[in-house]
């Protein structure tokens, strides 16, 4: 199965072709050809006969045992003889229910008796039958990458040749330039002035051409998780296969939920001698780089002698911003100048050791650095800067998704904070504490990350591409700094290196201190002697009578002595205006008029210069209540996430630019993750005074809102996944809005201009580890050979059942809401419901209309279909029915030939799937326990058998797929969007077996597709 893994491919936007007829239908092609697409639309049973025939042909008892792979199906030859002409129907196993799906292989059979079988009644496929069956089918794996990371991949191995293949995706593609700060993947460039407006393209003004930056040779090595690519899936309110999978090792997941709590040595369970050494290395510089932690804001309260602690020396600020600057400009020639350069170039590997550890930090003791040739060496700089950036909760963790998210808010609002995780200057009264400590903090944790990032690309490019004798990096130097670094430091370099693209920094001296601060004026000077008992580092300061005041000149000047100005402020006012545009919002003239003003066009002016230079200060007024506390920004909440938007307007300000959010936003100063999507959101509520008079200044960003007879979803909340496919939504960057307006299940009023949060339960899953986590169980899953024999009989081609003359008509009618034990959710707060209602009507024709409801209890997801191509082959066969109807078999006869275009890929036998009506889902309640079940009742080839793929029929509207969706979510299955001429019947059973998703809804058709010409038959299965 090598031949699987072929070349990976990206995705660009080259259209398909027109299809064609074959002037010769014995010519065949010189080379493997799939055609762009063909619309898979319903064929009567005459075709569907045809190809069951073609490719299920009469077989012996024996079977060949396949000792490679798990057996998935089996039968007689007798039973699947009489399955060769059965049809898939609605409501009935379709062509993988006959006993060859439900069996297992019939074993003891010798390998003769199955040969002389094969040969007799089927026809063994080829390698080369199989390229040209199996041609624009996509493959589905895993490639694993570093430190155990796996990134799902999507190739198809039989379309090297063909450059049109790499039109195939199941994303939209990003639809303007300030959009991609939400990645870290490589992705195709938006150009510069551009737009993709409901997946077509828009120019904003004449195109620009820029030259782009050449990459750092230090590669990170790190993505965010999920996979924001993916997170815009073709269908609305769906994501994309990589995104889905990579859901359960998300971020989010994957890093701790807070700061872990310093965890104090009991004295009385230690030996005397050990306390001892203990007191006398407790103030010794470095004495946290051995994993002990610390907590951040007790770090900045205790000043520099407990910063000494993790290598850092009480820096002089102008120091520190003229030093970043010089790295910032540095790393620009490096990304933007005409000759590779790097930092060893401007400065000698002493120079920088000297910069180092006597502006910056404590030269660390020679045990630290014993494996360390010369102390003075680039690797040694390295170490000392990442056990530094690797204390435990001593810095601000951007692995933590939550601090992506509130990184503006250190350097732009000013305490008291109504949200957050931020220090309290008012708590500490010692001489080094300032009201801009925490920002100082944060530009001393960039200065040492730009530091860190500088040295590992010289290290890179000399050490190693230019093989220097004067700077050797072994193998065993990588190893070493591997197990040094962490997923925090990992960030450090993600952040600064979004930190030096995005603002211009300079020292301005003559900034006055903003805001003054005395800390004696402060109470909080008792509160160390309350907490005298509490904490150990004051036991051991009062035992050893050591002074911990320390110098606090250099820490009490303010931070706002650094200037930063943002460089792309034009373009990221543009993106928030395109995000407002393509979510609907009501108020984006004003919203356009009043940023405008605000922020001119050209050259950035002064005043907007001024505003960001100045800190921005939000009190909540008395109806919004307390401000949140430090656990709302940690939650894990799945339909929480609360953040307080800036509403209180300083009228003595010459530029009105919202809070330390739009300031985020503008600036450009935005993290991989989801983070986007909220900052977008956020941006546009706090900047429309209407909008937040009426929803108040506490947004849930993982919930909904009703506003002006509208309502606008997250995409992480279940209601706008459901909601996304009715007509009339729009949907952008993980929001989505909708014309519905929930009421209230008790008065039956709209619950408009409110917030909302749906409280769901996580859905059904196979038990076990998640499907990324398994290895080469996605491969193994939807292989398309499937697992079993090699030949025409094993394979069946299953296609749409034809669509009703006179369906059902579906109507959608009502989302109703509820609070706690069926409480009324009108006029309360931050509503929270408890049970969410979709109503639905179902009529057919004379028969009054029957009421069915839905209630949304689990966080389900939609995924879209991978786009197919179907092979570029015709069928040669002879047609027994005049007519054109009836049974159709290949034969010998001298009945007229007919060529027919495969209108999907072929379909294992091993593979299970069942077609399930629409109109009669709600019968259906009760989860399927052996896809709950799976393995804990069952043997792994026994859950391979018994997961069966429902495949529900929700053509013929939009409500129709609505009402798929909320019956998913009602009973907690992930479903995969099958769009009909995008995607195969096969590929679609294939890909939800590859990422263990139960259902399958096949919708209607949006994109017309028409295939190139081919004239190839298929080799050996013209005449048997």
């Amino acid at each position: 199965m090598a031949f699987f893994f072929g070349r990976r491919h990206s995705v660009s936007g080259a259209p398909a072709e027109d299809d064609g007829v074959p002037r010769n239908p014995n010519l065949r092609l010189r080379r493997r050809a799939s055609v762009p697409n063909a619309p898979s639309q319903s064929r009567g049973t005459h075709d569907r006969n045809v190809f069951q025939d073609l490719f299920r042909r009469h077989r012996d008892d024996s079977e060949l045992e396949m000792s490679t792979v798990e057996r998935g199906h089996g039968s007689t030859r007798e039973n699947q003889s009489k399955k060769s002409t059965a049809t898939a129907t609605e409501g009935h196993t379709g062509s993988q229910s006959s006993p060859q799906a439900h069996e297992p292989f019939a074993k003891g059979h010798n390998q003769e008796g199955n040969r002389d079988a094969t040969s007799s009644s089927e026809y063994a496929l080829s390698k080369k039958d199989i390229e040209t069956l199996f041609s624009g089918a996509p493959f589905f794996l895993l490639e694993r990458g570093k430190y155990d990371h796996h990134y799902p991949q999507v190739i198809f191995p039989f379309d090297d040749h063909d450059p049109t293949i790499q039109n195939l995706w199941d994303r939209k593609p990003l639809p303007h330039p300030s959009y991609t700060l939400c990645t870290l993947h490589a992705h195709l460039p938006v150009p510069d002035r551009w737009v993709i407006s409901r997946d077509e393209p828009i120019h904003l003004n004449s195109w620009k051409k820029t030259g782009g930056a050449k990459r750092a040779t230090f590669d990170i090595g790190i993505f965010e998780v999920p996979n924001m690519l993916a997170m815009n899936g073709k269908d609305p309110g769906a994501v994309g296969l990589r995104h889905f999978l990579e859901l359960p090792v998300a971020d989010a997941v994957r890093y701790p939920e807070e700061p872990k709590k310093l965890n104090y040595i009991q004295l009385s369970s230690i030996p005397a001698s050990e306390i001892y050494e203990l007191m006398e290395h407790y103030h010794d510089v470095y004495a946290l780089s051995g994993g002990a932690a610390y907590d951040r804001k007790q770090m900045l309260c205790d000043g520099p002698s407990a910063w000494k602690k993790i290598g850092v020396r009480d820096i002089n600020l102008q120091c520190l911003v003229e030093r970043l600057r010089t790295l910032t400009n540095l790393r620009r020639e490096l990304l933007h100048g005409k000759k590779a350069t790097t930092i060893l170039d401007t400065e000698s590997t002493r120079d920088l050791y000297s910069g180092l550890f006597t502006k910056f930090l404590y030269p660390p003791s020679k045990p630290l650095l014993a494996d360390s040739s010369l102390a003075h060496s680039l690797k040694s700089q390295i170490k000392a800067l990442t056990m530094t950036l690797a204390a435990r909760h001593a810095w601000v963790d951007f692995s933590l998704p939550e601090w992506r998210l509130y990184a503006g808010q250190l350097l732009w609002e000013a305490g008291p904070h109504p949200d957050g995780d931020l220090l309290d200057p008012s708590t500490c009264s010692k001489p080094w504490m300032h009201p801009t400590l925490e920002r100082r903090w944060l530009l001393i944790q960039m200065l040492l990350a730009a530091e860190l990032l500088l040295r590992l690309d010289a290290t890179v490019r000399v050490g190693i591409l230019e093989n220097s004798k004067e700077l050797q990096i072994t193998a065993q130097d990588v190893d070493d700094f591997e197990k040094l670094r962490s997923g925090k430091v990992d960030w450090d370099l993600v952040v600064v290196r979004r930190f030096m693209d995005t603002f211009d920094i300079s020292y301005r001296a003559d900034e006055p201190d903003h805001p003054g601060f005395d800390p004696v004026e402060h109470t909080g000077h008792s509160r160390g002697e309350k907490n005298h008992e509490k904490n150990p580092r004051s036991f051991f300061e009062n035992l050893l009578h050591r002074s911990s005041s320390g110098s606090a000149a250099e820490s009490t000047e303010s931070a706002w002595n650094c200037s930063l100005v943002p460089t792309y402020l034009d373009q990221q006012l543009q993106g928030l205006l395109v995000f407002g545009q393509e979510i609907g919002w009501p108020g984006l003239d004003g919203l356009r008029a009043g940023l405008e003003s605000a922020i001119g066009s050209g050259q950035m002016s002064e005043a907007v210069a001024n505003a960001y230079n100045k800190p921005v200060h939000n009190m909540l007024p008395v109806e919004a209540g307390a401000p949140l506390s430090k656990e709302e920004m940690h939650t894990r909440s799945p339909s929480r996430r609360w953040i307080a938007l800036h509403c209180s307007q300083d009228q003595k300000a010459s530029v009105q630019l919202g809070g330390w959010i739009t300031r985020s936003w503008l600036s450009g100063f935005v993290f991989p993750g989801e983070q986007i999507s909220h900052l977008l959101m956020a941006t546009i509520l706090e900047n429309d005074p209407d909008a937040l008079a009426k929803l108040g200044p506490i947004a849930n960003l993982y919930g909904g809102f009703a506003y002006n007879g509208m309502t606008w979803w997250s995409k992480e909340c279940v209601v706008g996944r459901v909601l996304a496919s009715l007509e009339d939504t729009k949907e952008c960057l993980g929001w989505i809005r909708s014309a519905v307006v929930p009421k209230d299940a008790w008065t039956v009023q709209p619950l408009d201009n409110s917030w909302f949060e749906v409280s769901v339960q996580p859905p059904l899953s196979m038990p076990g580890k998640p499907r990324i986590l398994q290895g080469n169980k996605i491969a193994y899953e939807s292989t398309p050979l499937g697992r079993g024999e090699r030949v025409s009989g094993a394979f069946s081609l299953p296609l749409d059942s034809p669509l009703e003359k006179e369906p059902k008509k579906v109507v959608f009618e009502t989302l109703t809401f509820s609070g706690k034990d069926g409480q009324s959710l009108e006029n309360t707060p931050h509503p929270i419901v408890d049970r969410t209602l979709m109503t639905f009507s179902i009529a057919s024709g004379t028969d009054s209309p029957r009421k069915v409801s839905f209630q949304l209890r689990y966080n389900v997801r939609f995924i879209t279909s991978h786009e197919c191509r179907p092979p570029g082959n015709f069928i040669s066969y002879h047609c027994a029915c005049p007519t054109g109807s009836g049974t159709s078999t290949p034969s010998s006869s001298s009945s007229p030939r007919h060529h027919h275009r495969l209108p999907g890929h072929p379909l294992h036998s091993g593979y299970k799937y069942k077609h399930i009506s629409l109109d009669s889902l709600p019968e259906h309640c009760i989860p399927d326990n052996a896809f709950i079940e799976g393995s804990h009742h069952s043997n792994h080839g026994n859950h391979h058998r018994n997961h069966e793929v429902l495949i529900v029929d929700a053509r013929g509207g939009h409500e129709r797929e609505t009402f798929a969706r909320a019956w998913c979510a009602s009973l907690g299955y992930h479903a995969l969007i099958g769009r009909v001429g995008r995607t195969c019947l096969a590929c679609c059973i294939r890909e939800a077996r590859a990422i263990g998703v139960k259902v399958v809804l096949r919708v209607d058709g949006g994109v017309n597709r028409s295939p190139y010409p081919s004239s190839q038959t298929l080799p050996g299965l013209k005449e048997i």
